[in-house]
């Protein structure tokens, strides 16, 4: 959705922009402190390329590569950018004294503002985070924030871009009319920083709901009493109604759904449930959802497990004699022998003694369900349990057995 644009306009005045933070040797006055991990070059206006290893002051004018490793540059009040391989900055003079605004040229960007809002350039476009973003100039402007609010603005048009959302402006410069959720990566060494509990989670939570969902018979899982069953806060709310189940929805889904929800405090209950199977729908990782929602990881973990343990009786089995569930943890089948008795005949034809043996069984079988892992270590239990998840909704999907 569009905007006021508040940033912008204090932009505008100089709250965003780079202050003079004092002079080098030259008469130039010094606009940023550059710290290179690996190997950098800064282009000044009429002077030679220079090669950077280690620190150096930067000027206005300067333009900055990263040609290997990674490099910061610090600002007043506490601002930093960060910059990898790849990154092409330019510390660009705007209107006033002494004031600069970093542009970005190509590569990847890590803004953080401090205190107050900091603008940033790209071709095309101006940013002002408030906040920690990433910005990413390539064929396409991509903006994603990591906590806090960026603003982005081109052709008059603004976008607030919320924490765990992001925003791409194409080539085509075609304005977005709204935000989508964060896209990240476990190799991304930035994204594992601000989202390294996130990236776990998600994992955690698609085990439980794809190993729950696949060990169900067609049409169970999509009622108001089946999950009133499994949550008993469920069967205390009024809101909770028919009309919240989607049918065409993973009773998994539903699951992990309506455990953050009821573990969430933002709102009311139908806000909260709306809040949080909008933003999954449109893609994000549930792991995304439990933080957006401010909910604690342990909290809907255990939440979740506690009504897979409440799963109806005779669910352990699986219908029509598939694949027992593991219930987020191991489960014991035990099959019990059976004695027969075979005859034997000696040579000649004539009936000798019986003798009595034991054959196994392959009727019904008594299925021991221990419920979750819990050794005490978190990492451990949910680790295992997920894992087990996963591989029990496999082989129930391809009809096999445990």
């Amino acid at each position: 959705m569009r905007r006021p644009s508040w940033p912008l306009a204090a932009a505008a005045a100089g709250v965003l922009l780079l202050s003079i933070a004092g002079c080098t040797g030259s008469s130039a006055p010094v606009a940023g402190r550059l710290t290179v991990d690996g190997d950098a070059e800064v282009v000044r206006p009429g002077k030679d390329r220079l090669d950077v290893k280690g620190s150096r002051d930067l000027e206005v004018g300067d333009r900055v590569r990263i040609r290997q490793g990674t490099a910061v540059i610090r600002l007043s009040d506490g601002r930093r950018l960060e910059l990898r391989m790849g990154t092409d900055l330019e510390l660009q003079a705007v209107d006033g004294p002494g004031l600069v605004r970093p542009t970005l040229m190509g590569g990847d960007l890590l803004v953080v503002s401090g205190a107050q809002p900091f603008a940033v350039g790209t071709t095309g476009a101006q940013t002002a985070v408030h906040g920690d973003a990433r910005i990413s100039r390539g064929a396409a402007l991509l903006v994603a924030t990591y906590e806090g609010t960026t603003q982005l603005n081109a052709g008059g048009s603004t976008l607030d871009v919320p924490a765990l959302r992001q925003a791409v402006l194409p080539a085509t410069g075609q304005f977005p009319t709204n935000v989508s959720p964060l896209e990240f990566s476990a190799d991304d060494a930035w994204d594992q920083r601000y989202l390294s509990e996130v990236i776990e989670l998600s994992s955690l939570l698609t085990g439980r709901s794809d190993g729950f969902a696949a060990q169900l018979a067609p049409n169970e899982g999509r009622s108001v009493a089946f999950f009133t069953n499994l949550y008993p806060r469920l069967a205390a709310e009024p809101a909770f109604t028919a009309s919240l189940l989607n049918p065409i929805r993973s009773p998994g889904e539903t699951l992990v759904g309506a455990a953050i929800t009821l573990e969430g405090t933002r709102g009311t209950f139908a806000e909260r449930w709306s809040a949080v199977f909008a933003f999954r729908d449109q893609g994000a990782p549930w792991g995304l959802v439990v933080r957006d929602q401010g909910v604690e990881r342990a909290a809907v973990i255990r939440v979740i497990d506690e009504a897979i343990g409440r799963r109806p009786a005779g669910f352990a089995a699986g219908p029509a004699g598939g694949a027992p569930s593991s219930g987020s943890g191991a489960t014991t089948t035990v099959v019990r022998p059976r004695a027969t008795t075979t005859t034997i005949a000696p040579a000649g034809g004539r009936p000798g003694a019986t003798t009595p043996t034991t054959a196994p069984q392959t009727g019904p079988t008594t299925t021991v369900v221990t419920g979750p892992l819990n050794t005490g270590s978190p990492v451990i239990d949910n680790t295992v349990n997920s894992v087990v998840d996963t591989l029990t909704g496999l082989l129930r999907s391809l009809g096999g057995q445990q």
